[in-house]
């Protein structure tokens, strides 16, 4: 039984990785807004209209806390970028889904897929990898008009793709144009939600 318990005890000893909530709530002072739980549909867009799964419960959660917090600003707008500390956390997941319930609240959102070294947000809505905020970029003549598709289902919400993948996407990012992408989604939406690249 000591040696059952020894184990466990360095087990937990050693354990450096955050497994609730109040582990979480130990090291940082900024607040929570909420927690998904993981998914365990095949779905990736699991919030829809009438959905009562505790994961679309959760997205509602969060976009009511968020509406709360958010409420300070001066601007008609609201800019929310998501991001994660590397690749598969589940960024693009909370991206999309956040989108299509701040939506489902009669709100204009737009989702912004800004990973342009790996786009994740095409695999998500199923749809191709075409012309996209790389493309527009990039492109003199390509207007911001030709950049979003409405998104199937969700009133009020377009989708802007991240586009062909570039050579190089950091310095892209730094382009005068990516300021006029921003100047205009906050002209024509409530809500813009970034699907960032990971820190």
């Amino acid at each position: 039984l000591l040696f059952t318990f020894g184990i466990f005890y360095v087990k937990g000893f050693i354990d450096t990785k955050l497994q609730s909530r109040k582990d979480l709530e130990s090291f940082v002072t900024v607040p929570i807004l909420g927690d998904i739980p993981i998914s365990t549909s095949d779905k990736t867009i699991v919030v829809k209209d009438g959905e009562r799964s505790s994961v679309a419960e959760a997205f509602r959660l969060l976009r009511t806390n968020l509406d709360f917090m958010l409420t300070e600003t001066d601007k008609n707008s609201k800019t929310i970028f998501v991001t994660s500390t590397t690749s598969g956390e589940g960024k693009s997941f909370v991206a999309s889904n956040l989108a299509c319930t701040l939506s489902l609240s009669g709100k204009k959102v737009a989702l912004l897929g800004m990973d342009l070294r790996k786009p994740k947000i095409t695999d998500y809505l199923d749809v191709p990898n075409q012309r996209g905020v790389s493309n527009f970029i990039i492109d003199k003549e390509m207007q911001f008009q030709d950049l979003g598709f409405p998104m199937p289902g969700y009133k009020g919400m377009d989708v802007f793709i991240s586009g062909v993948i570039p050579p190089n996407p950091a310095e892209l990012l730094l382009h005068p144009k990516v300021d006029v992408l921003f100047t205009q989604l906050q002209a024509n939406y409530d809500y813009v939600v970034v699907d960032t690249a990971p820190v």
